[in-house]
């Protein structure tokens, strides 16, 4: 299973699986994780930004979306730093922007 795992800056702990909208937390995330399929993957800690998105594609009548990529970043600096998981593969990328 692969989901994201958002910490606050009061400490409380958000799951993608827990149904909770970004936009509604990314302003108050101090730490933002990765769970690829028990595979951990942590970004650093008390970043003045972090951004998770997913890619995919559909078909015609948009009946059939697939993901095919998620990334994770972090804002340094001027660059935004990410780190993409491809769904099918597994490959790990660092992507700096």
């Amino acid at each position: 299973m692969k989901y994201w795992m958002a910490t606050a800056n009061n400490k409380k702990m958000f799951l993608e699986t827990d149904n909770v909208k970004w936009d509604d937390i990314k302003d108050n995330v101090s730490k933002l994780e990765f769970n690829n399929n028990g595979q951990i993957i942590s970004l650093p800690s008390n970043m003045s930004e972090y951004i998770q998105a997913k890619t995919a594609s559909a078909d015609l009548n948009g009946e059939n979306v697939q993901i095919e990529s998620r990334y994770f970043a972090f804002k340094l600096g001027n660059n935004i730093v990410r780190i993409r998981v491809d769904e099918k593969t597994n490959n790990i990328s660092v992507e700096i922007e």
